[in-house]
């Protein structure tokens, strides 16, 4: 258990990298209406996320150079699913605040990190694990922990000073 825990950080931390640099640095495309419909792998991703999400979420999809990527926001989640060059899901990760966290969750980080606040949350779905990453904030230091099956780790902490 403490092995797929750390592993699975261990991705979560390389993907969540992955991503933002994807968007930072990488030439991304716009895919379109016309585009997906030329590329079969990107059909097979749309399909998949329709059958994950459903159609009516005004998503917007980018061709990465390691595969594809939906993005959109829903209320206060912000949500973005990513796929291989052959149109399998890799990930999904939830961006959202305290207010949207499940109460379970939101209960133990609050019985053991009560002088904190929580400023965000990501919710982090890859093959059948689910993982919450908290960052939590008090007046003198942040930390950001990991939440799976009730168990809770300390990816980062830092003083403010």
């Amino acid at each position: 258990m403490k092995k797929l825990f750390g592993v699975l950080l261990t991705g979560i931390s390389f993907l969540s990298s992955q991503a933002m640099q994807a968007q930072t640095t990488e030439k991304v495309s716009l895919l379109n209406i016309s585009t997906i419909g030329a590329d079969k792998a990107a059909v097979r991703a749309t399909r998949d996320f329709w059958n994950r999400v459903g159609e009516q979420k005004d998503e917007h999809w980018y061709k990465l150079s390691n595969g594809y990527q939906a993005v959109y926001t829903e209320g206060r989640v912000q949500a973005r699913y990513m796929y291989d060059q052959k149109g399998q899901w890799k990930y999904s990760m939830l961006t959202y605040t305290e207010r949207e966290l499940p109460t379970e969750v939101r209960a133990l980080v609050r019985s053991n990190y009560y002088d904190y606040a929580i400023g965000w949350v990501k919710e982090v779905h890859e093959e059948e694990a689910i993982v919450y990453v908290v960052h939590l904030e008090d007046a003198v230091s942040w930390k950001d922990l990991a939440v799976q099956d009730g168990e809770i780790r300390v990816l980062k902490e830092f003083c403010k000073q």
